[in-house]
């Protein structure tokens, strides 16, 4: 009878683009220890994360007004076991207080897309009368002759691409979380993300995520 849209885009360039000689075919090795070759782009960043399980590094996108975020859990750790120890408050800790110091990274070129049907998920979360024809009310919003309005599905579509020059991102939701930075350290850190890892997108002025999720291959 009708449909809710909530979209979310997102372009844009890196501050510093990559140049053809900071892309490199490298192995990229997943989870169940297989490998497969792809283009990594390497460069030199300044603001460096790392917690108990992971390390990583925030990069910004032209105008600073936005960053890319990368965490690799520590080998021997899974992406789903660092995943669940990110609790809101940890995570908007860690971003928000980055080291501000040298850092080799590595970000591999991929492009990913993801689509779940939430209906199930709403209803085990507690909103089920808005999945029943008989106990939905959307009356404020509208009637049919037919019968009672009520939710049949929920659709969410995700979409990223991140290449030499920057990242372009689309999806059907908003999440949250950091950028800032600490007092300087001297030792250079090296992040490179050659195997499963976390990003996310941060609005910077926020300090909050809008675009989280995991690469655990590439494409």
């Amino acid at each position: 009878m009708l449909y809710l849209i909530n979209a979310l885009a997102f372009d844009a360039e890196w501050a510093n683009i990559y140049t053809d000689g900071s892309v490199k075919t490298r192995t990229f090795t997943k989870e169940n220890g297989r490998t497969q070759d792809v283009e990594l782009m390497y460069a030199g960043e300044h603001l460096y994360l790392e917690d108990e399980h992971a390390t990583g590094f925030i990069k910004y996108y032209d105008g600073y007004g936005y960053a890319f975020a990368a965490l690799l859990p520590n080998e021997g750790i899974s992406v789903a076991d660092y995943v669940s120890t990110l609790t809101g408050e940890h995570l908007n800790l860690l971003l928000s207080n980055p080291v501000s110091v040298e850092v080799d990274t590595a970000i591999p070129k991929f492009e990913t897309a993801y689509t779940v049907d939430m209906s199930a998920i709403l209803q085990d979360m507690g909103m089920t009368h808005a999945f029943d024809m008989f106990a939905a009310d959307f009356s404020a919003m509208g009637s049919h002759p037919e019968g009672n309005l009520f939710i049949n599905r929920v659709l969410h579509k995700a979409f990223i691409t991140v290449d030499e020059r920057g990242t372009k991102a689309g999806t059907v939701t908003m999440v949250e979380a950091a950028c800032g930075a600490a007092m300087p350290e001297e030792e250079p850190k090296r992040v490179i993300l050659d195997r499963p890892f976390v990003y996310l997108l941060i609005d910077c002025e926020t300090n909050l995520p809008f675009f989280l999720g995991t690469v655990m291959d590439v494409h």
